[in-house]
This record gives structure tokens, C-alpha cells and sequence, in this order.
């Protein structure tokens, strides 16, 4: 499941290199509805044995990856033929997102103790 969200989030960071071959848009859809199907995928499995505050937070994360990808997909499928604008909107909405994960990781990684 990580590797999917990090293929999905890596595929929509690397969408403005293919403007030059047309495929930018379908490139930021794809990796927006990866990460969607993986957080919908979250939310109706959910594993009781990993204790009520972990199904909690996890059912908290998945409805913001819901509440950040959703719009996501909706304006790179707008970019594809109406609005040009809507792809750099999505694109930037996506940049943070994964520089909002890379700050989490980095902090449960390196200045979290127990």
C-alpha cells in the first residue's frame, strides 16, 4: 500500500515534465485516482486489531487524502480540454500534499521518541 501511494504521489509530482507530449493531465488524473482507490480501499478495510485510536486515525487520514485528492482529480480532468489553469492548481494542491507527508514522515522518522 505504501508503494502505491508513493508511485501515485510521485506520478502527479512528475506531471509538468510531460507537458511537452500532451499527457501532463492524464498523468496527475491517473495519480490522483491511484491515491484515491487506496484511501477508499482504507476506509472500508479496517483491520479491529490494531485498537480503536489507530482505526481512528487512520479512518482521519484517509478522509483527508479523500478531502485533498477529490479536488485534485476533479480540475485535472477540467485541464484536459477546457482550462490550462486548473492542471497548475491541481499540481500545486498535490505539491503540498506530498511535502505536507514528507514533513510527517520526517518528523515520526527522526525526532519522535517514545
Amino acid at each position: 500500500m505504501v508503494i502505491l501511494l508513493i508511485s501515485g504521489i510521485a506520478l502527479m509530482l512528475s506531471a509538468p515534465l510531460l507537458r511537452r507530449f500532451h499527457i501532463a493531465s492524464h498523468t496527475l488524473a491517473a495519480g490522483s485516482v491511484i491515491v484515491l482507490i487506496l484511501a477508499l480501499v482504507g476506509l472500508a478495510h479496517v483491520d479491529p486489531r490494531i485498537g480503536l485510536a489507530a482505526i481512528d486515525e487512520n479512518r482521519r487520514s484517509n478522509l483527508f487524502l479523500l478531502a485533498v485528492e477529490l479536488p485534485v482529480l476533479i480540475l485535472a480532468l477540467l485541464s484536459w480540454k477546457l482550462f490550462k489553469w486548473a492542471f497548475w492548481i491541481a499540481w500545486a494542491i498535490n505539491l503540498c500534499l506530498a511535502l505536507f507527508l514528507t514533513v510527517i514522515i520526517i518528523w515520526l522518522e527522526f525526532f519522535w521518541h517514545w
